[in-house]
């Protein structure tokens, strides 16, 4: 296939199949080349993942890329298309969903790295998106004259919700200040219910200067980079370790590979990855690719900021709720503790069988309202009781954002408002100690005056952040500088390390429920003759983060509605045996 054909292509038609094809070519040729960027003419289709690569055979950039740039009319620019939309979303929604946000951020060039000042989940003015920057790359090429070129991962996510649709933006900049149009593009998420490419190229301004805090932005990102695992090809497992087949790992057991985004294995401190893939070509930064928490929230957040609690407060799990929430009427939750609350326990609900409540038409409501006022209100009184607390477990995610606000009053009467929660009991402590990505630096809130954290879903991060957040409390006992940070007995509990305490039976047999995190029983898995239990966290549309208790762990993050990761207890068990 020619260049001329592959340009032709990009403008035109562009076939996801023909665009693979032309992928090495476009390292040479670009079609997003000087002269289209800097002209008026704008594609109708999406581009390889290859046109915001940074290519071989680069040099460093000629220029210097810091200060502030804006795009300039975002929302008369761009386009989509539907891959998937069961609810009708783009139908009802399409003015505003098609296009980018407002844009104006600042950024700071050291070397190669471009680095965004602003990190984490960024709120807008946009009725549905909110953006994520992450670090990218400034390079030259031949062919560019007396430009360089930019290239950064972005991602959109949905307001009030935890869909993250995952992309790039590309640019040229010169010594003088000047900047073309940038070229964007959307070609995968973590998102079970919408799934779209967008694209689009829109015109910017940058005002080059100094930028406050700068040293502190770069410092910040060495610290992260230095503290991440070492990343491998997850086909190199088999190196490693021999017998092990790695395509038994990631998408298998009824997970389809196009509902993959990333899945990984972790031995012996390296990080097996693999996924990353995109419709248009292997996403260019997967190391800093944004995920969704999802439930896994109601794990990392939920579950260690009780524990964490009750080291520092003993006796605080087993207060009740209505003794901290002045909206829960006392006679359904004076006899509730927050540790009832976090395991799903509080005997208040409409139905047993699985994620009836939790999928029912009013509880999805409570979910996609942003005001704490009536979240709390529908949390409190929704459901009636029905049995005792501690007795029936009905999946709720109304019940951990009871918790939330619990803990918070409690911090708050013991402190002030200006001590958050979630900042002041997780995020500076644990995340700061273990230098996680700045994407954790805070969690969504409601968008009212309370900014509620949302508890049970609503973090964004890395992958490697997830896996060093599971390491350090499945295997280095949730210590910080040799001091256990969290409450020993629910650590154990929720790790499975507690025969006397196994959780709140489930509907399944297999699966038991403990401060907010899972336990599966994979003795018939592996046909071992005593059980083995298994700890691990979930969440919503294929998520799950597995901490086997040979000092393995196992994550992928999907969104094709499957929740089945059993070949991988047996592949791991080839390393270390789980039954014995």
């Amino acid at each position: 296939m020619t260049l001329k054909h592959c340009a032709h292509l990009a403008s035109s038609t562009l076939l996801a199949a023909s665009l693979v094809s032309c992928n090495s070519e476009a390292e040479s040729n670009r079609f997003l080349a000087v002269e289209y960027l800097n002209g008026a003419e704008e594609h109708a289709r999406p581009l390889p993942m290859t046109e915001f690569t940074k290519p071989a055979g680069s040099r460093p950039a000629d220029a210097q890329f810091t200060g502030s740039l804006q795009l300039v009319d975002p929302d008369k620019h761009g386009d989509l298309a539907i891959v998937h939309d069961p609810l009708g979303l783009i139908e009802q929604r399409l003015d505003s969903l098609r296009h980018l946000p407002h844009f104006e951020f600042d950024f700071v060039q050291r070397g190669g790295d471009l680095i965004p000042v602003q990190r984490g989940v960024i709120r807008t003015e946009h009725p549905f998106w909110e953006y994520v920057l992450q670090p990218g790359q400034v390079w030259s090429e031949p062919g560019d004259g007396s430009w360089s070129r930019a290239a950064l991962p972005f991602s959109l996510q949905e307001r009030s919700a935890n869909c993250t649709h995952n992309g790039m933006l590309t640019w040229l900049f010169d010594k003088a200040g000047k900047v073309s149009r940038v070229a964007y593009q959307i070609s995968s998420e973590t998102c079970g219910y919408l799934q779209v490419n967008m694209w689009g190229i829109v015109p910017a301004a940058f005002e080059q200067g100094e930028v406050a805090g700068a040293d502190a932005v770069i410092s910040r990102m060495d610290a992260h980079r230095e503290a991440r695992l070492p990343v491998k090809p997850i086909a190199m497992l088999a190196d490693a370790y021999p017998g092990v087949e790695p395509e038994n790992i990631g998408a298998v057991n009824g997970v389809k590979a196009e509902d993959m985004t990333v899945y990984g294995f972790v031995v012996h401190g390296v990080h097996y990855r693999g996924g990353c893939d995109t419709r248009h070509g292997p996403y260019p930064y997967c190391d800093s690719l944004p995920l969704p928490s999802y439930s896994t929230a109601k794990s990392i957040f939920a579950g260690l900021a009780l524990m964490r609690m009750e080291k520092r407060h003993p006796g605080i799990a087993a207060q009740s709720i209505a003794s901290l929430i002045p909206e829960c009427p006392p006679e359904q939750w004076s006899d509730v503790s927050l540790e009832n609350t976090l395991d799903m326990a509080t005997g208040n609900y409409e139905e047993t069988a699985w994620n009836a409540d939790e999928d029912s038409i009013s509880h999805v409501i409570f979910l996609d309202d942003d005001r704490h006022a009536t979240k709390i209100e529908f949390a409190c009184t929704h459901f009636e009781r029905r049995a005792d607390p501690g007795t029936e477990w009905v999946y709720h995610t109304s019940d951990t954002y009871i918790l939330g606000t619990a803990m918070r009053n409690y911090v708050e009467q013991r402190h002030d408002s200006s001590v958050d929660v979630y900042e002041h009991v997780v995020a500076a402590p644990i995340w700061g100690h273990l230098n996680l990505s700045p994407l954790l630096d805070d969690t969504k809130r409601t968008y009212d005056e309370a900014a509620q954290p949302f508890t049970g879903y609503g973090l964004t991060y890395e992958a490697d952040d997830i896996v060093r957040i599971a390491r350090w409390l499945s295997q280095e006992n949730a210590e910080i500088d040799g001091e256990p940070e969290l409450d020993a007995n629910m650590l154990a509990a929720s790790l499975q390390r507690d025969p006397d305490d196994r959780g709140v039976t489930t509907s399944d047999p297999t699966l038991r429920y403990s401060n907010g995190f899972w336990g599966f029983n994979a003795s018939t898995v592996l046909g071992c003759g005593a059980d083995v239990w298994v700890p691990f966290m979930s969440g919503y549309g294929g998520i799950s983060v597995v901490m086997l208790p040979n000092d393995t762990i196992y994550y992928y993050f999907s969104d094709g509605y499957v929740h089945r990761w059993a070949s991988v207890v047996v592949e791991s068990s080839k390393i270390r045996d789980l039954c014995q």
